[in-house]
C-alpha cells in the first residue's frame, strides 16, 4: 500500500476514534460514571450493540469538558495511539501483508474504543472513592461547626426541586437561607457545595438571627440518603412523594421506600417530619414515624398565582407549596408573612413554563425531567387548558424496571383521554403507548420529524405539552420569545 494511502487511512480512523471516544465519555458522564445507571438503561445487548458499532450514529456527541472528562478522553486517545503504533510495528514484520494487518488492526481498535474508555474511567474511580471519603468527612465537620444552623432535608421520587425552591422563597422573608443549587442532590455534590459555600453564606448579614440550610437529597440505591444525612444532620425532613422512578436501579419498590425513609431515620428524636398526604406510600411512612410530624395535602385556598394576567399552575405544584408552608409554620413564620411570601413566589428555570409560542399556540414546557407522576400531572394540566386541540411531545421514560410496561400503559390511557396527537420521540415503549392511543400516537425519533409532524397544526386553538428531555431543537422551534406570557 502506498505510504500516502496509509496516511489518509490513519487520518480517517483518527477522526472516527476521536468521535467514538467523545461519545463514550459523554455517555458515561450522562450516567454520572455509574455502572449501575449505565447498565440499567443500556445493558450489554440491544441498544448497546448499536452504540458500540456506530458510537452514536450520525450525531456528534461530546461531554461537558470537566477535568475528569477531559482526562479520560485524552488518556483514552493516547491509549489508542499506542495501539496504532503497535499495529504499524506488527505490520512491518508480518508475512500476511502489511496493508491487511493495518486495516484489520485499525478496525479492531475502533471496536475496542468503548472498552478502552471504560478501563480508563475505572482506573480513575479508585482515587476518586478515596477522595470522596475525605470530602465527606470535611463537609460533615464544616456543618458541625455551625451549631445554630437549621437543616431541612427534602427527598422523594418527584417534587424535590420545586418544594426546595418554594420553601427557600418563603423562608427568605425571615431567615438567611442557603440551598443546594439546581439539581445538586448527590452526596458528593452536596459535600462540595458545603465546603465551597457554607461558611461564606453564613457570613452574610443576619436578618432573623437564624440560618436555614435546605438540602435536596437524591438517590439511586439504598444507603445514599443515609450518607447525606450523616453529613448534614437534618432537623427537618420532608418526603414529597414515592413512585417507580429509578426502579431498575433500586431493584425493588420496597428499596425505593426504604431509601427515602432514610431521611426520616436520620432525624434526631426532636426532629420534625412531613409527609405527602396524597401519596399512599408516604402515609405508610408517616405511620412508622412516632415523632413530631405533619401530613400535608393540597391547600384548599385559591392558588396565589391565579388572577388577572396570571396562569394557574398544576395541582402538584400547589401540593409542594403546601409542604413548604407547613415547614415555614413550624419555624415560626406567621400566617400573614407566609401569605405575602406565597403571593410573591416565582418559578425557576427548572419548573414548568407556560408561554405563547409558534403561531400563537400555547406551549407548556415541562422538559426539565420526567417521571411517572409528573407526566400524568402534566397531562392533567394540559386537560385544563381552554384550547380545543391538545398535543403532547415526549420520550418514553427510563429506569423503570419491571414497572415500565404498566406505567407506559397508564400514560397511554391518559394521553388517549386528553390528547388529539402524541408525538413520541423514543421507541423503547412506543408500542405499549400506541396500543392504548392508536393512530394518535406517532414515533418521531429524529427532532426534524417531530417538527414536521407538529408545525402545520400550531395555532391559537392548540396547546402543546412538552414532557421530558426533548431535543432543544424542538423547543426552539415551538418557542416565540417576544410574545411570552
Amino acid at each position: 500500500m502506498p505510504i500516502a494511502y496509509i496516511y489518509i487511512l490513519l487520518f480517517l480512523f483518527a477522526l472516527l476514534y476521536s468521535k467514538s471516544a467523545l461519545f463514550w465519555v459523554y455517555l458515561w458522564q450522562l450516567k454520572e460514571y455509574r455502572l449501575d445507571r449505565f447498565w440499567s438503561e443500556y445493558g450489554f445487548l440491544g441498544k448497546l450493540l448499536h452504540f458500540w458499532a456506530f458510537s452514536g450514529g450520525r450525531k456528534f456527541h461530546r461531554p461537558v469538558f470537566t477535568l475528569k472528562a477531559l482526562a479520560i478522553y485524552v488518556i483514552s486517545l493516547l491509549a489508542v495511539l499506542a495501539g496504532i503504533y503497535a499495529v504499524l510495528r506488527i505490520s512491518i514484520f508480518s508475512e500476511i501483508g502489511s496493508a491487511w494487518i493495518i486495516i484489520a488492526g485499525l478496525i479492531a481498535l475502533y471496536v475496542l474504543v468503548p472498552t478502552i474508555v471504560l478501563v480508563i474511567m475505572s482506573i480513575f474511580q479508585a482515587p476518586i472513592i478515596i477522595a470522596k471519603f475525605f470530602i465527606f468527612k470535611m463537609a460533615a465537620a464544616r456543618v458541625a461547626e455551625n451549631k445554630d444552623l437549621i437543616i431541612v432535608g427534602i427527598t422523594g421520587s418527584y417534587g424535590k426541586t420545586s418544594t426546595k425552591e418554594f420553601l427557600a422563597q418563603i423562608l427568605e422573608k425571615k431567615f438567611e437561607v442557603i440551598k443546594t443549587p439546581k439539581n445538586i442532590n448527590t452526596e458528593i455534590g452536596i459535600a462540595k457545595f458545603i465546603l465551597q459555600n457554607l461558611i461564606p453564606a453564613l457570613s452574610l448579614e443576619r436578618r432573623g438571627g437564624k440560618e436555614v440550610f435546605i438540602v435536596e437529597m437524591g438517590a439511586y440505591k439504598k444507603g445514599e440518603i443515609k450518607r447525606i444525612c450523616d453529613i448534614v444532620k437534618p432537623k427537618i425532613g420532608i418526603i414529597t412523594g414515592i413512585n417507580e422512578q429509578h426502579l431498575s436501579l433500586f431493584g425493588s419498590f420496597q428499596n425505593i421506600i426504604d431509601t427515602k425513609y432514610e431521611l426520616i431515620e436520620g432525624l434526631p428524636e426532636d426532629g420534625f417530619a412531613l409527609f405527602n398526604g396524597e401519596n399512599e406510600y408516604c402515609l405508610e411512612m408517616a405511620e412508622k414515624w412516632k415523632g413530631d410530624k405533619v401530613i400535608y395535602k393540597t391547600s384548599p385556598q385559591p392558588s396565589p398565582w391565579k388572577g388577572e394576567g396570571k396562569i394557574s399552575l398544576p395541582k402538584h405544584y400547589l401540593l409542594n407549596l403546601a409542604g413548604a408552608v407547613e415547614i415555614a409554620r413550624y419555624l415560626g413564620m406567621g400566617e400573614e408573612e407566609i401569605k405575602q411570601a406565597t403571593e410573591q413566589i416565582k418559578l425557576t428555570d427548572r419548573m414548568i413554563k407556560t408561554f405563547i409560542g409558534k403561531n400563537r399556540a400555547l406551549i407548556i414546557d415541562d422538559s426539565y425531567s420526567a417521571n411517572p407522576s409528573g407526566v400524568l400531572a402534566g397531562l392533567d394540566y394540559l386537560a385544563e387548558q381552554k384550547q380545543a386541540r391538545k398535543i403532547i411531545i415526549m420520550p418514553c421514560l427510563i429506569e423503570l424496571g419491571s414497572a415500565a410496561k404498566e406505567i407506559h400503559q397508564k400514560i397511554g390511557q391518559k394521553i388517549n383521554a386528553v390528547c388529539d396527537l402524541a408525538i413520541i420521540t423514543t421507541k423503547d415503549y412506543f408500542d405499549i403507548i400506541k396500543a392504548e392511543v392508536g393512530d394518535k400516537a406517532i414515533l418521531a425519533a429524529a427532532p426534524e420529524k417531530a417538527i414536521e409532524l407538529v408545525k402545520d397544526k400550531l395555532n391559537s386553538d392548540v396547546a402543546v405539552l412538552v414532557e421530558g428531555r426533548v431535543a432543544e431543537f424542538v423547543l426552539s422551534f415551538l418557542q416565540k420569545r417576544e410574545s411570552g406570557i
